[in-house]
């Protein structure tokens, strides 16, 4: 029997009402209590706030984490543990968390931290992420050449996200539907996955270092290396934040490794999408 992955979804995905079917479930409650104690408001929020609301970043990340991990539980619970996971940018902190590397509390924690930096930096820069469809990453990598713009997520072979700056908005969207492609511009607050947030990314690092991290129980498959973790989990986890998303490569090691069954944990099937699309 083939091995089973779970996918934890990522900023974008947040939907208001998300996992409001499985809060009963004493692991789940256990976990929401634990991040009212830290976030006052922040389930209220999770279950009952506006989409306006959930796509500001300071909210999205915590509630995301919330919703991914909650689901997680839901689905092992239901089938079992997976024998690998991986998590899609902000997902990465949900997943490490599930596979033992962090604590509940400690990943919370790391997660509002990634928040505040992130949202800081949305006021400092002023940009967008922008999905490039039915044109290959070398051709959308291409188009980023002297346009302000950086590859950010590899989604899929037909499938690229740019972070944008805002004045280069209107320019790489033409310019994506000069070469045959589709500009569609994604549901976050900000341009992100990029070398621009090199300064965040170097302060996440030093929160991170004041945790403690354990050996996981399962493989946690970086989206910096599109393998395994292994060695400086804290600098692994922080590079991400100023590195591209190799979601592609990640799909086709999990593969490689046996990896037949992928479940999305989270709202929605974004994941498993970019998957079966490959």
């Amino acid at each position: 029997m083939g091995r089973v992955a779970f996918l934890f979804a990522g900023q974008g995905a947040q939907v208001p009402g998300m996992a409001g079917d499985v809060k009963d479930l004493p692991k789940v409650k256990k976990l929401f209590d634990l991040a009212e104690g830290i976030q006052p408001g922040v389930v209220d929020k999770m279950l009952n706030g506006t989409q306006e609301e959930l796509n500001r970043t300071l909210l999205t990340q915590p509630t995301m984490f919330l919703a991914d991990l909650a689901y997680a539980y839901a689905k092992e619970e239901e089938i079992g543990a997976p024998d690998c996971v991986c998590g899609f940018s902000v997902g990465e902190v949900p997943a490490l968390c599930f596979a033992g590397v962090l604590s509940e509390e400690d990943a919370f924690r790391a997660i509002i931290r990634r928040a505040e930096l992130m949202d800081a930096y949305t006021e400092r820069v002023r940009g967008c992420m922008i999905a490039a469809v039915k044109l290959t990453a070398d051709k959308v990598e291409a188009l980023c050449d002297g346009v302000n713009t950086h590859p950010a997520n590899y989604n899929g072979a037909l499938q690229t996200v740019v972070a944008c700056r805002a004045e280069a908005e209107e320019e790489f969207s033409a310019k994506v539907k000069e070469a045959g492609g589709r500009a569609m511009k994604l549901r976050v607050s900000g341009m992100f996955h990029c070398p621009e947030l090199q300064p965040e990314s170097q302060e996440f690092e030093k929160f991170l270092r004041t945790l403690a991290m354990n050996e996981p129980r399962m493989d946690v498959y970086a989206n910096l290396t599109a393998k395994p973790y292994e060695g400086d989990f804290a600098a692994t986890l922080a590079k991400q934040m100023c590195s591209p998303v190799r979601f592609t490569e990640t799909v086709a090691n999990m593969k490689a490794r046996g990896v037949e069954e992928f479940v999305e944990v989270g709202p929605g099937k974004v994941l498993t999408g970019l998957v079966q699309r490959g």
